[in-house]
């Protein structure tokens, strides 16, 4: 197995990223144990959330994902407080 790296010119400089470079791309559909990070919850809750279909998803085989902006929807709309 080999490894491609990518060839820096002289006069680019090393750190120099292209924004839609895999390293600092963040992915749009997230799998479970994902989407518990990104709302510090557990998976068990995120599997709830699906199966009441309180957020939308996308199922591929087994695999369920759910998409960052529906996971914001969902924040902004169990929000309360003061108005």
């Amino acid at each position: 197995m080999s490894v491609k790296r990518a060839v820096v010119s002289k006069t680019q400089s090393p750190s120099a990223v292209s924004p839609l470079s895999p390293a600092t791309a963040q992915p749009r559909l997230l799998r479970v144990a994902e989407a518990a990070r990104y709302l510090s919850a557990t998976p068990w809750f995120i599997r709830c959330l699906i199966w009441s279909r309180s957020i939308p998803y996308l199922q591929l085989g087994k695999r369920h994902l759910i998409d960052v902006r529906d996971l914001d929807t969902y924040v902004d709309s169990q929000k309360t407080g003061a108005a």
